[in-house]
């Protein structure tokens, strides 16, 4: 009988795969009636409540710039954006933000941004985007 280690275990299937990268996606908006597009936010959220992927929504205010907005709508990962922008629900929705979406911006009214493998996904805890704010009377 051999006194000598058996060496490693031989694996039992495969390695854990690592998280997808994050993925924001950042659109534009233009309009100087905070009131009307936080309503349209707020139906936004409703909506979108339940999406798979979708982790967040955040309807940000520029502080320079009080009439340039952007929603930040945070994914799990790059395929839950693609599957839900190719797919049947998104081409059907008609967001009632769209009317205030900033076309006429240089780059475009939308930008896609990718964290790096093992990034905390914003929200990932969360079964579905947090509070909508109320209008400041």
């Amino acid at each position: 009988m051999s006194t000598e280690p058996a060496g490693p275990a031989a694996p039992t299937g495969a390695s854990p795969a690592a998280p997808p990268a994050p993925l924001q996606v950042h659109v534009r908006h233009r309009t100087a009636d905070a009131d009307a597009l936080r309503a349209a936010y707020a139906v936004s959220r409703r909506d979108l409540a339940g999406t798979p992927g979708l982790t967040g929504l955040s309807l940000l205010r520029q502080t320079a710039a009080p009439d340039a907005w952007v929603l930040v709508m945070s994914w799990t990962g790059r395929a839950a954006y693609e599957a839900w922008e190719s797919g049947p629900d998104h081409k059907a929705y008609r967001s009632p933000m769209r009317a205030f979406q900033d076309r006429a911006h240089p780059d475009g009214h939308y930008t896609v941004f990718e964290g790096l493998p093992g990034d905390a996904v914003p929200g990932a805890d969360a079964a579905t985007p947090g509070p909508v704010p109320t209008p400041a009377g």
